[in-house]
């Protein structure tokens, strides 16, 4: 009996930053249930995760242009680096004072803050004015990140890049399409097949 072969070929264009965007996009529509629902419960941890997700979904689309646009690109540089090449490559020139820019140097801090989490010790030691009733046994717990975890800075952080995004594309006169992960794939029946032999 004779075995049929067939020569199988394929191209496969596989784009990360839309899984993390949908992740991102996920979290933030639970937390905005959460908050219509007023359930509370969790949702500081919840929009801690969007806020990495939503960070990770900005380098992940910065690495995206930056394959398709700069020679050479490396994704493992530092971030303001591919930042900088990705501009100029776009040839844009944006005002990091204002928004959106300004929300990227934001949503940067507060993910290398979670992203190299360590140990901070605070030492107070000061003299204070006695009045008697006031409660001297205060003692504020939170970290430098927790300040950013708000559904407000949340929404900015996502309308902020997906703005960036959107000005991204058109200076790279990238169709929307040539985002989104996809393949071709076939087959095709080799007539000249070798005799099987087993």
């Amino acid at each position: 009996m004779k075995q049929r072969q067939v020569q199988k070929t394929g191209k496969m264009n596989i784009h990360i930053h839309n899984d993390i965007s949908n992740t991102a996009n996920h979290l933030r529509t639970r937390i905005e249930e959460m908050e219509a629902t007023e359930n509370r419960k969790g949702i500081a941890l919840d929009i801690t995760a969007c806020l990495v997700m939503l960070a990770f979904t900005f380098e992940s689309r910065l690495n995206f242009i930056g394959e398709q646009k700069v020679d050479g690109f490396k994704e493992r540089r530092v971030f303001d680096t591919k930042l900088a090449k990705v501009l100029k490559a776009l040839e844009l020139d944006p005002d990091f004072s204002i928004r959106p820019y300004s929300t990227i140097q934001e949503l940067k801090d507060f993910r290398d803050t979670i992203a190299h989490g360590k140990p901070e010790t605070v030492v107070i030691d000061e003299l204070v004015d006695f009045e008697p009733g006031a409660d001297f046994d205060a003692f504020d717990l939170k970290g430098a990140w927790e300040g950013f975890l708000n559904i407000d800075f949340m929404r900015q952080c996502s309308k902020d890049i997906d703005v960036i995004w959107k000005e991204w594309l058109a200076a790279a006169k990238i169709d929307v399409h040539q985002t989104i992960t996809q393949g071709e794939y076939s087959i095709t029946l080799i007539e000249d097949f070798p005799a099987f032999d087993g």
